[in-house]
């Protein structure tokens, strides 16, 4: 099974759209990265698509975002959403959208990551809680599910605060951000 990961692009959104209302079972999360694609919180060049035979089975966004104490703001990005068509999931291919968009945020100078995921897959790509920072959550999240990534060392190191998100992303279900 070859994997080609490569940026998404405007011809991939409806295919991508489709992949995201399977993978999550529901509109929201494609309504949302519809709108999320317009916004300047968006980060195009981050933006990947797995595919397999030319069909798109897998799909990563970013978008931009502050941690705020006071008048202190760190940027970071938040990585949301990750999802796999269903048949394919368990086979590596989130992983390979992960270090693959990790490879390009570090070439592009991203600093670190933010993430509201599972508490046992995540850590595996280097994800601790972000409590350990004191970075706090702007949503009712619980603790082991919101977690960040330095992506070069100590770069969260003075970064504490409560983490700013675009507005849209307020609305959706917990662990789909």
């Amino acid at each position: 099974m070859q994997i080609e990961i490569k940026r998404e692009k405007k011809r991939d959104f409806e295919e991508v759209d489709m992949l995201l209302q399977v993978a999550f079972e529901n509109k929201s999360i494609a309504q949302m990265v519809q709108q999320l694609r317009e916004k300047d919180a968006f980060i195009p060049e981050l933006a990947r698509v797995a595919r397999i035979n030319n069909q798109i089975i897998g799909v990563i966004h970013y978008s931009h975002i502050q941690i705020i104490k006071g008048k202190k703001i760190t940027s970071s990005i938040s990585m949301a959403p990750l999802a796999v068509l269903p048949a394919y999931q368990n086979l590596g291919i989130a992983a390979e959208l992960i270090r693959n968009s990790f490879a390009k945020a570090r070439e592009k100078g991203y600093k670190s990551v933010i993430v509201m995921g599972h508490e046992e897959y995540y850590p595996r790509f280097g994800f601790k809680l972000a409590s350990g920072f004191n970075i706090v959550c702007p949503y009712d999240v619980p603790n082991e599910n919101f977690m960040a990534l330095e992506l070069f060392p100590d770069t969260l190191a003075n970064a504490n605060g409560k983490v700013k998100y675009d507005p849209l992303f307020s609305d959706l279900p917990s662990y789909t951000i």
